[in-house]
């Protein structure tokens, strides 16, 4: 079994992703063809564990979108910053963040802060690898949300 297969099943495994989740990174996994890395680029290590990935792990989140009036917006994130903001998690105290897991709730965004670790981020960015979401808008709008 692939290790990347594995770190997905332990994410399965310990409740941090949904069944429809894996089986979606694992279709995904099928599909893709491995590539080598690229010989001046060191190689990306997960969660210490001492075996190379073949691919580098995203460094940024896209956001594009392209108005229907010609209007453009282009965000690119670092994702050492969601790496920072989680870290910095962990410096809110308890009642803080029990309140603001209930604001997220009653928003419709059920993310219980509490159970965010930082050693398991590059497992979440690992996972954004993949990903790519595409929007075609009633008139006209596209939004591109992608890893890179």
């Amino acid at each position: 079994m692939s290790e990347d297969r594995a770190r997905i099943l332990r994410m399965l495994a310990d409740g941090k992703i949904t069944a429809d989740e894996a089986e979606g990174l694992l279709d995904a996994l099928d599909s893709r063809a491995p590539e080598p890395a690229a010989p001046d680029s060191a190689p990306s290590v997960i969660k210490g564990d001492p075996t190379p990935l073949l691919n580098a792990l995203p460094k940024f989140l896209h956001v594009k979108v392209d108005g229907d009036q010609g209007e453009k917006v282009d965000v690119k994130v670092p994702l050492a910053l969601v790496r920072s903001g989680l870290k910095l998690t962990s410096l809110i105290p308890p009642q803080a963040m029990a309140q603001i897991n209930e604001q997220m709730a009653q928003n419709g965004m059920s993310i219980d802060f509490t159970n965010f670790k930082p050693e398991d981020i590059d497992e979440l960015i690992e996972a954004l690898r993949e990903m790519e979401i595409n929007v075609d808008g009633k008139n006209g709008e596209k939004v591109r949300v992608y890893a890179e």
